[in-house]
């Protein structure tokens, strides 16, 4: 055994060694046993697995979720109700969170009511009172009742883009015309979440504790105490309990089979899975290990923030005295969920508005963007494209973080002299006046010494010529003197010639 377990060590070492850039392959997604399933990232809404989730499936009590969206954006949950005839019209084998009739509960304790026990009793509470607020009418019959709240909670399914769906009642007992999708219950789920009353109920393991919470000062009001076990196991005390879940709710019905809306948080991260007639224990298994899947191989890419700069552009045709680039910003928050190995293969591309473009000047360096004035402040300019592998994964619009005004000749003329005055005190200018004036200081030194040589020879030429005047002066009044005296030559002049002269240097 040993000498195999060393064999195929060895083997992997020799396969690292030649192949070093092989990358193991991303765990598999599981295996589900139920009809339809999807587990999708809460914030961007990423699937990250689907089985048939756009199949038409009855939802059972997972209903619950939407019944209780729809209740909480028409009470407020420390709102007073008393319990009507509307927990009789309910079928005798529903789930029950045991309401009585002329009791006082909080709107807080009839969603406990509706998400803890699953109670059809609460749900119908809930939509009767909600109906003859909307209405105004304490008369409305329970069938009216229901009627305006189904409408509600259909009007609400489309708005959350749950298209393939259609309510029939509060609570989510078998109806024909009363079925949705895995995917439109996911969209209703991650509607839940955004609301904190139904976040702090969905993870409650139970609750044991009177209809309304607090001191009550009106003494004739019927108060009952309860003692709720949250049938979602995911978050109680069993062997199906997942650390990280959250929520949300459970259902069942013969038709619908077993069903499960469940969420999950771990390091930041929320999913949402949704798995729909997965027979028991299917739907925890299921649930947990679609939970794990997503949690172990992918990740959350932060592309940007509102307020990220993008980038700096150089600028052309505008006012200098504001600055010669712009900052171009991004006003929207963009993330994705995706494989953790391709995180960091994402590229981004960014592109400018062909009309504010300008043409790049000859100092400017390669792939150098100039932007025309005018743009005002908050226009959008441009967008920036995020790809893996070609493939577009986001976009998003690109907008100017300042104004840029257009130049003219005063904003031109004041940029020159307050650009003169700037440099001229500047160090570069400083050391460029220092060096003018010593090469200036060089040059004089230079012609001062050019002069003084010409100086030189010019004395030496006078005093040569002063010497050759006198020379010939002196020749004149001697060939004076010797005039009259024969047989001898007088002394040579200028007008002797040069044979005469070296004649008599001969």
């Amino acid at each position: 055994m040993i000498k195999k377990l060393n064999k195929i060590v060895a083997i992997l070492l020799i396969l690292c060694i030649t192949f070093p850039n092989v990358v193991f392959a991303v765990e598999a997604p599981p295996e589900v046993v139920a009809e339809t399933a999807i587990l999708a990232e809460a914030s961007t809404s990423k699937i990250i697995y689907e089985k048939d989730m756009d199949k038409k499936m009855y939802p059972a009590s997972m209903t619950k979720l939407l019944t209780a969206i729809v209740a909480l954006e028409h009470l407020q949950p420390d709102e007073l109700v008393t319990v009507g005839n509307e927990i009789n019209e309910i079928p005798g084998d529903s789930s029950k969170a045991g309401h009585t009739r002329g009791e006082t509960l909080s709107v807080k304790n009839l969603i406990r009511g509706l998400l803890i026990p699953s109670g059809n009793d609460s749900a119908n509470v809930l939509a009767v009172t909600v109906a003859r607020k909307v209405k105004n009418d304490e008369a409305l019959s329970y069938e009216e009742c229901i009627t305006v709240f189904t409408d509600l909670m259909n009007e609400k399914a489309k708005q959350l883009g749950a298209t393939n769906s259609h309510f029939a009642n509060a609570h989510g007992y078998h109806d024909e015309n009363h079925y949705t999708t895995a995917h439109d219950m996911f969209l209703i789920a991650q509607e839940a979440l955004k609301n904190n009353t139904i976040m702090e109920i969905t993870k409650e393991k139970g609750y044991s504790g009177k209809g309304v919470e607090g001191d009550v000062t009106d003494n004739t009001l019927k108060i009952r105490t309860y003692n709720w076990t949250n049938h979602n196991l995911l978050v109680t005390d069993n062997e199906y309990q997942y650390e990280y879940a959250i929520g949300l709710k459970t259902g069942f019905m013969n038709e619908a089979g077993d069903c499960l809306a469940a969420a999950a948080q771990k390091d930041g991260i929320t999913l949402i899975a949704v798995v729909c007639n997965s027979e028991d224990p299917g739907r925890w298994t299921d649930t947990k290990s679609l939970f794990e899947y997503g949690f172990n191989n992918f990740g959350m890419a932060n592309l940007q923030k509102s307020g990220d700069v993008i980038n700096t552009v150089v600028l052309s045709k505008h006012n200098r005295l504001l600055g010669d680039t712009l900052e171009t910003v991004v006003k929207e928050d963009m993330n994705e969920y995706m494989l953790k190995e391709d995180i960091e293969k994402i590229e981004k591309t960014v592109e400018y508005q062909s009309e504010l473009l300008a043409k790049p000047k000859k100092n400017d360096e390669e792939n150098t963007i100039r932007l025309k004035a005018p743009i005002a402040k908050d226009a959008e300019i441009g967008k920036i494209t995020y790809k893996l592998e070609n493939q577009v994964i986001k976009e998003a619009n690109i907008y100017a973080a300042t104004e840029v005004e257009k130049s003219t000749i005063m904003s031109s003329i004041k940029y020159f002299f307050k650009n003169f005055t700037k440099n001229l005190f500047s160090v570069k200018t400083i050391i460029a006046i220092v060096g003018v004036v010593i090469v200036l200081v060089l040059l004089l030194l230079l012609m001062a010494i050019i002069r003084n040589r010409r100086n030189r020879r010019r004395s030496r030429y006078i005093f040569k010529s002063n010497r050759s005047n006198h020379t010939r002066r002196s020749g004149r009044s001697n060939r004076s003197s010797y005039s009259g005296y024969s047989g001898q030559s007088a002394p040579y002049t200028r007008e002797d010639g040069p044979r005469m002269r070296r004649r008599r240097r001969k």
